[in-house]
C-alpha cells in the first residue's frame, strides 16, 4: 500500500487536527439541487452519522418509503433492481434468493444491514434479499464502493435498511395484494406513542404456489420498535424482527432433482442515545442475530431425500460511538465487537466461531465551497488476521446547482467460514486465507444546471487484489487460495426530467469492464451493462410507472443465458381521500411483454404475471 496509505494518514491527520478552520454547516447550508432534493434529507452510512447529501463524497443512492409503495415491491430483491449500478441475478418471483452485484462486485462482497445488524450470513458472507420485507423500511442508503473505514468488510459495497420510527399521532396502514399463481402479499403495521413511549410494530404474509415449478414461497414476519424517552436528551430504542419461510429453488429434469429451503430468522437490537452536550453525543447499541437454514436436494422422479445441509448462524455483538463538534469538524469514533458461531454439517467439526474486534475514527469538515471526510479503522478477526482501512472524499460546491464528488479509499471482505472451514465432497477448507483487499477510486458530478433536467454521473476504479478463486487439487479436489488479481472499472449515469404536464422521465447506465490483471482478459459472469429507462406520470389521485431494465451478463456460454431484451414493468396507483382515511388502489403488470431475460437457462426469469390490490390508511 506503501505511498497511498501515507498520502491518506497525511490528509486525515491536516483535517483532524487542523484549528484554524471554522465550522460552517449551520451557517451556509448548501441549497444545490433543490429541485429534487431537500437540504435537511440526511444520509448516516458513509460516517455512521447524519450529513446533508451534498457533503458526502461517496457514491450514493437513496431509496424512501415512498418509492417502494411506488413500485409495489414485495421484498428487497424488487427495490435493489431498479438501483443503476446494482445488477439482481433474478432467480424466480417474490421471496425467491437473488444475488446482488455492486459495479461488478462478487455478491458476498456486499454487505447488508438493517438497524445495524448485520444479515450476511456466516456461512457464505451472503444476505438473502428475498426474505427481507418491505413495509417497516423508512429508507435505504446504498454505498456503491467499498465502506471498510466505516463498516468493515464490504468490499463492494453497502446495502443499509434503515426502519421506520414510532410516529407522534397513531397512524397504521392494511395492505393485500393478490396475482397470478395464488401469489398474495398481506400486510399490517400501527404507529404511534403514549406519554413517553413510542411504538411501531408490522406484520406481513407474503405466500405463492411459485411462478415457476417447484418455486411455491410461504413467507410470515413480524417487526417490532419501541423507543422510551427518557429526557429531552435521552432515548432507549428496542428492536425485533422474525421471519419465518420455506421455498423451492426450482427443478432440474435433466439431473432429475429439485431443491427446498426452510428458514427462520430472528434479530434484535437495544441501544441508548444520548446528547452530553449541544455538539456531543454517544450512542451504545447491544445486537444479537439468529439465522436457522436448512436446505434440501430431493430426486425429482421419486421424491426421495438425496441430501441435506443445516446452518444455524448466531451473532452478538455491541458498538459504541461518540460524535461531537469541537470548532471545526463533526468526528465519530466508535468501535465494534461480534462474536459469530456457525453450527453446520458443512463445517469442520460440524461448528466454527468467528470474533471481530475494530475501532474507527472519522470525521467532516465543511470550508466555504469544499467538504472533506477522512476515515481510517483498525479491524481484527480471529480468523484471518487484521486489515487497516483508510478513505478520503472531498466535495466542491461548483455553483448554486453543481456539485463535484471524488473519493479514494482501502477496502476489504472477510472469507467466508464455507471456503476457511468449510467441507464437502470434493472441497478441502483453507484456514491459511487471506482478506480480499481493494483500492478503490471514484469521482463524479450531479447538477441540475441543465433545464428541466437533474443528472448525475461517476467513474470507477476497483483494484482488487487476493481475490479468492478455485485451485485444482489431485484426485478431483478442489480447495481456495487467494490468487486473482482484478480490475474492475467503468462509469453510471442516471438522469430524470422535471415533471412536464405531471409526466417525468427517468434513464440509467452502468458499464462495468472487470479485467484479469494476470491474463488481461475479460472476466465472464460479471454484469457488463445494465440499461433503465422509463417514465412516472403523477397527479393528486393517480400515479403510474413503466420501467425497462436489461441487463447483459457476459455470461459463460454453457450456462445458456438469453438477455437480449428489456424486462418492462407496469405500477399503477389510484387514490381515494376520505376525511382522515387514505384508500388506495393499485395494479401491478410484471414482465409486461413476456420477455426473457436470466443469466443460466436452469434459473429462467418469470413470464408475465399480474396482481392487484388495496392499500388503506388512517
Amino acid at each position: 500500500m506503501g505511498l497511498k496509505f501515507v498520502f491518506i494518514l497525511c490528509i486525515f491527520s491536516l483535517i483532524l487536527f487542523s484549528p484554524s478552520v471554522v465550522y460552517s454547516i449551520s451557517a451556509r447550508e448548501y441549497k444545490t439541487l433543490a429541485m429534487f432534493f431537500k437540504e435537511e434529507d440526511l444520509v448516516v452510512s458513509p460516517t455512521r452519522y447524519a450529513k446533508p447529501v451534498s457533503q458526502t463524497a461517496e457514491n450514493i443512492t437513496i431509496i424512501t418509503a415512498e418509492d417502494i409503495e411506488a413500485m409495489n415491491a414485495h421484498t428487497l430483491t424488487d427495490i435493489l433492481n431498479t438501483i443503476p449500478g446494482i445488477q439482481i441475478d433474478i432467480k424466480g418471483g417474490p421471496g425467491i434468493p437473488a444475488n446482488p452485484y455492486i459495479q461488478g462486485s462478487d455478491f458476498r462482497h456486499v454487505l447488508v444491514l438493517i438497524d445495524g445488524v448485520t444479515l450476511n450470513n456466516l456461512s457464505d458472507n451472503i444476505a438473502d434479499l428475498g426474505a427481507i420485507p418491505v413495509q417497516h423500511i423508512k429508507r435505504i442508503e446504498v454505498i456503491k464502493g467499498p465502506a471498510s473505514s466505516a463498516w468493515g468488510s464490504s468490499l463492494g459495497g453497502v446495502i443499509n435498511i434503515i426502519t421506520k420510527s414510532p410516529t407522534e399521532i397513531q397512524e397504521g396502514t392494511f395492505s393485500a395484494s393478490y396475482g397470478e399463481k395464488d401469489t398474495g402479499d398481506f400486510r399490517a403495521e400501527t404507529s404511534g406513542r403514549k406519554g413517553k413511549l413510542g411504538y411501531y410494530l408490522s406484520a406481513g404474509n407474503l405466500h405463492s404456489d411459485g411462478l415457476k415449478p417447484n418455486m411455491a414461497v410461504s413467507i410470515n414476519n413480524f417487526y417490532t420498535k419501541m423507543e422510551f424517552r427518557l429526557s429531552d436528551r435521552a432515548d432507549i430504542h428496542l428492536t425485533f424482527g422474525y421471519n419465518k419461510g420455506s421455498r423451492g429453488f426450482g427443478e432440474f429434469p435433466d439431473f432429475d432433482l429439485l431443491f427446498n429451503n426452510s428458514y427462520e430468522y430472528i434479530f434484535s437490537t437495544l441501544s441508548l442515545n444520548a446528547r452530553i452536550s449541544d455538539n456531543s453525543a454517544f450512542n451504545i447499541s447491544f445486537r444479537t442475530l439468529r439465522q436457522d437454514a436448512d436446505y434440501d436436494m430431493k430426486q425429482l422422479s421419486t421424491g426421495a431425500e438425496l441430501s441435506k445441509s443445516t446452518h444455524n448462524d448466531e451473532t452478538n455483538g455491541i458498538s459504541a460511538k461518540l460524535t461531537f463538534k469541537p470548532q471545526s469538524h463533526t468526528i465519530v469514533i466508535g468501535t465494534d465487537f461480534d462474536r459469530g458461531t456457525l453450527k453446520s454439517n458443512q463445517i469442520t467439526g460440524g461448528q466454527h466461531s468467528i470474533e471481530k474486534q475494530a475501532v474507527y475514527i472519522n470525521d467532516t469538515i465543511i470550508l466555504d465551497k469544499w467538504s472533506f471526510a477522512a476515515g481510517l479503522r483498525y479491524d481484527y478477526t480471529s480468523t484471518n488476521g487484521k486489515f487497516l482501512s483508510p478513505s478520503f472524499g472531498t466535495t466542491y460546491k461548483l455553483d448554486e446547482n453543481t456539485i463535484l464528488r471524488a473519493t479514494i479509499a482501502r477496502g476489504f471482505s472477510i472469507p467466508p467460514l464455507s471456503t476457511t472451514f468449510g467441507t464437502g465432497f470434493f472441497f478441502r477448507p483453507n484456514p491459511e486465507l487471506d482478506m480480499e483487499k481493494v483500492w478503490s477510486y471514484q469521482a463524479g458530478v450531479e447538477t441540475d444546471a441543465l433545464k428541466y433536467l437533474w443528472l448525475k454521473a461517476t467513474v470507477f476504479r476497483h483494484d482488487v487484489k487476493d481475490a479468492i478463486a478455485d485451485k485444482r487439487l489431485p484426485g478431483r479436489l478442489f480447495t481456495k487460495v487467494n490468487s486473482d488479481k482484478i480490475r474492475r472499472q467503468g462509469f453510471e449515469i442516471e438522469t430524470r426530467t422535471l415533471p412536464v404536464y405531471n409526466t417525468s422521465l427517468f434513464a440509467g447506465f452502468a458499464f462495468v469492464d472487470a479485467e484479469d490483471r494476470k491474463t488481461g482478459e475479460t472476466i465472464k459472469d460479471v454484469p457488463r451493462y445494465t440499461i433503465d429507462i422509463g417514465a412516472n406520470y403523477k397527479t393528486d389521485n393517480l400515479k403510474g410507472t413503466i420501467r425497462g431494465h436489461y441487463i447483459w451478463w457476459n455470461s459463460e456460454s454453457f450456462r445458456e443465458g438469453k438477455y437480449n431484451c428489456f424486462i418492462w414493468d407496469l405500477n399503477l396507483i389510484k387514490t381515494f381521500h376520505r376525511n382522515k382515511k387514505t384508500l388506495e388502489t393499485f395494479l401491478t403488470a410484471h414482465n409486461l411483454f413476456n420477455a426473457s431475460q436470466y443469466r443460466a437457462s436452469i434459473y429462467k426469469n418469470p413470464k408475465r404475471w399480474i396482481e392487484a390490490g388495496l392499500r388503506l390508511k388512517y
